[in-house]
């Protein structure tokens, strides 16, 4: 059976909450009224439950106030809160992605939190003014890989470290039916756009500086670009057709088993892999994702935002600084285990171990131990420090996807490719 990113693992995520720590008895925040309106992408059944008990908590203490949950898909968010924003009915609290309130911000849209970030790591502050914080991270993901333990064990092969041990493995494992890889090269969605943004940062690619200049088609950064492209271009070749590929698609079709490896971001996949074919899952096992010069792997981090034309700012703060709280964060977070993180090492590797399901994964937590230093966000793609709008501007876009998609869909030149891809870029930010 065949199941979306919203369908997850209830069995093994509902075992997981029950073994989990207790919340602690501390009080809900006070004297707020009115609606506030709450939108989120994170729609797991064992998420809503969470959310739906805190948000309890909260009413119970303010009997003035209703927080109305509205749950989407990863896919529909963006469109969704645009629309929104269009009609005049924007949701209070957006539960989306850095690049979003980096642009949101830049635009004028969001209220800004900064009582809520003081203790937050500098790494994930969004201040496009230099002073105002405009974002409250929940939570990171990393995009890393997956292989079918015993297809490699009968071909006598290691999980691949570099690209041409990648490559050798998935040409030595594609063949009567059977798949060494998925590249996805859809013209839309994040899934393609992630797995070029890991890969081409891994191959010393530097897209946009700091100050927002772009650099991708430039020097050194051209050229291995252009090797990144190619390399993806031979892979695919021991893919199936991604035309179409949704994130789903790439799950389910690893669950078939046809597939002897996959790229994603977080731990979802193999929950869902455990969903639709608990034989693949017991022999399915991560592995850090292959480069070209140096591991490197794409940091996707999520969290809040306030729109500024929100009637019920001050209570939507509230409500946020009350969901980052203590042992109710990472009750938040052992709702969809392993795949949504802590936004500290440290708490990574200390009291979000204190779960059952995290306890009985030590193979994908020392994966993740292992990509940590090494991954970087499309936002903060040098310092970590320092955002710049035009790499949000570019990476929300299609821009990248299609300068993929011409290479493996339409036969173009790697080299035409980027070429096409900056002219796109330049356009875009020249009018943005």
């Amino acid at each position: 059976m065949n199941i979306t990113r919203a369908r997850f693992l209830k069995s093994t995520i509902g075992a997981s909450l029950a073994l989990s720590q207790p919340l602690r008895a501390l009080a809900a925040p006070t004297q707020l009224k009115g609606t506030v309106t709450y939108l989120t992408y994170e729609s797991l059944p064992t998420t809503k439950k969470v959310i739906g008990d805190l948000f309890a908590e909260i009413e119970a203490a303010n009997p003035g106030l209703k927080i109305k949950p509205l749950f989407t898909s990863p896919e529909a968010v963006r469109k969704q809160v645009s629309s929104m924003l269009q009609s005049r009915t924007a949701p209070d609290i957006v539960n989306l992605d850095i690049e979003d309130a980096l642009l949101y911000s830049r635009g004028g849209l969001l209220a800004p939190i900064n009582p809520l970030t003081a203790v937050l790591p500098d790494a994930w502050r969004v201040r496009p003014d230099g002073k105002n914080d405009f974002f409250v991270p929940n939570g990171i993901k990393f995009t890393y890989s997956w292989y079918r333990a015993d297809l490699f064990e009968k071909a006598g092969l290691q999980p691949p470290k570099t690209w041409d041990e990648y490559e050798r493995a998935a040409a030595k494992l594609t063949g009567s039916g059977q798949y060494g890889c998925i590249i996805n090269s859809n013209t839309s969605g994040d899934n393609p756009v992630s797995a070029l943004y890991s890969y081409a940062m891994s191959n010393g690619v530097t897209f946009f500086d700091d100050e927002g200049n772009l650099l991708f088609d430039q020097g050194e950064n051209r050229k291995r670009l252009v090797e990144t492209l190619a390399f993806l271009q031979r892979m695919s070749k021991y893919s199936p057709s991604t035309t179409n590929f949704a994130w789903a698609d790439v799950m389910n079709s690893y669950a078939s088993g046809r597939i002897a490896m996959a790229d994603y971001i977080g731990a979802r996949f193999f929950a869902v892999v455990s969903q639709n074919n608990a034989e693949i899952a017991k022999v399915t096992k991560p592995f850090v994702q292959p480069y070209g010069m140096a591991a490197a792997n794409r940091l996707s981090a999520e969290g809040y935002m306030v729109f500024k034309d929100s009637q019920n700012v001050e209570s939507a703060k509230a409500i946020i600084h009350y969901l980052r709280e203590g042992q109710r964060y990472y009750e938040f977070l052992w709702s969809i285990p392993m795949h949504v993180l802590p936004v500290a090492k440290k708490d990574f590797e200390g009291p979000y171990q204190a779960n059952e399901y995290v306890k009985s994964k030590p193979e994908i937590s020392r994966v993740i131990s292992e990509a940590w230093d090494g991954s970087r966000n499309p936002v903060f793609d040098l310092t970590g420090k320092k955002p710049a709008w035009q790499r949000a501007k570019v990476y929300t876009s299609t821009i990248y996807n299609k300068m993929l998609a011409n290479v493996i869909q339409g036969g173009i030149a790697p080299d035409a490719a980027v070429t096409d891809a900056a002219q796109a870029a330049r356009a875009l930010l020249k009018f943005a």
